[in-house]
């Protein structure tokens, strides 16, 4: 009997783990818009944290500081709206998940030309990260959805070709 349970605890753990992963299928360039994003604002209700908002901001600022184009593409400005965090005990630690709304309006215009809408959801043992762990994985699929780049973490910048 014990050892049922304990199997059915492990059978859900991985489960939900693997729930939060989707493989989508892979988009060409010409396939994609691209856009030269210039900036970003993260706004969301007053009762989310303002450190997921902060960690959120910094994260997709410094994606954009670091992205280059070879080419022009339409300028524009990321409006990323947490709509709603939700917070869950789990078997090892704590579930989080975040409902968000990204709109790309055009710097020349203000006009609204690309929106996309997508719920983040991440499993954490630390309870003190999850707030960090959760705005990762918002930024993470902001950088992916307008093929911003990642920073380098300092030590590879310093010495490139090392790492």
């Amino acid at each position: 009997m014990h050892h049922s349970l304990k199997r059915l605890g492990i059978v859900l753990l991985a489960s939900f783990a693997l729930m939060s992963f989707r493989l989508e299928p892979e988009v060409s360039d010409s396939d994609k818009l691209l856009f030269d994003v210039r900036g970003a604002f993260v706004a969301a209700r007053p009762d989310v944290s303002g450190e997921l908002m902060q960690s959120i901001q910094y994260q997709i600022s410094n994606a954009i500081r670091s992205t280059t184009r070879d080419r022009g593409r339409p300028r524009v400005v990321l409006t990323i709206r947490v709509m709603n965090v939700s917070r869950g005990s789990f078997i090892l630690g704590e579930r989080a998940s975040a409902r968000v709304v990204v709109r790309a309006a055009a710097v020349q215009t203000g006009e609204v030309i690309a929106q996309a809408a997508f719920t983040a959801s991440i499993l954490g043992i630390d309870k003190s990260l999850i707030d960090h762990e959760l705005a990762t994985g918002i930024a993470e699929r902001v950088i992916t959805e307008f093929r911003l780049t990642r920073p380098a973490p300092l030590a590879t910048a310093l010495f490139p070709g090392r790492f």
